[in-house]
């Protein structure tokens, strides 16, 4: 099995067929998510962790499956640190947490709802564009805010509260969707997402 630490908050792991076999596990197991596949993930985490030292600090653990070409399977757990939609609104009010997100180049917004995420580009604010992702039947708005300043990137996650169903700012979360997601519109998504 191949550990790599990709930052401080995620890990990925690649096994062969015959390692996930070791487990007692197989593809269709593991995609149907069950207890086995549950317990198989944990047991993996664990090993991950102390062959790394890598710490989740307290958040929760997100868990990315997918089977690449060889059938080896990528396994990629992330610090997650989505906010659900009132947590994003008091994240906007405190000033001393908007500021940790000043410098973030990308604002993820998820979104359940093709139209909750098109009303939130038909009202949001002047200038704010990126690329629109599809990934399990969940759209990922995916926003340049390298310009943004404290009070931009309040309005911005108070604006989101409305649509939105989380918010994120972490770049493991950005690159995993980048690469595992399909493009819908790779630029000008908000512009675009206006004229609909």
């Amino acid at each position: 099995m191949e550990i790599s630490v990709l930052d401080k908050q995620t890990i990925q792991c690649v096994m062969t067929e015959a390692e996930i076999a070791d487990y007692g596990m197989d593809k269709n197991t593991i995609w149907q998510n069950g207890a086995r596949a549950e317990d198989f993930f944990r047991q993996i985490m664990k090993r991950a962790q102390q062959e790394t030292g890598f710490e989740k600090n307290g958040g929760q653990i997100a868990v990315h499956a997918a089977f690449l070409s060889d059938e080896s399977l990528e396994i990629t757990f992330s610090v997650n640190e989505w906010m659900q939609t009132a947590q994003a609104e008091r994240f906007a009010r405190e000033a001393q947490a908007v500021q940790t997100a000043v410098g973030m180049e990308t604002a993820v917004f998820k979104c359940k709802s093709l139209d909750h995420m098109m009303e939130f580009c038909k009202k949001a604010p002047a200038g704010l564009d990126g690329s629109l992702y599809l990934y399990q039947n969940v759209y990922f708005m995916l926003a340049d805010v390298r310009e943004y300043g404290a009070h931009e990137i309040a309005v911005l996650f108070n604006f989101a509260d409305e649509y939105m169903d989380g918010i994120c700012y972490t770049k493991s979360i950005a690159a995993f969707i980048r690469e595992h997601g399909r493009c819908i519109a790779p630029e000008h998504a908000v512009s675009v997402l206006r004229k609909i």
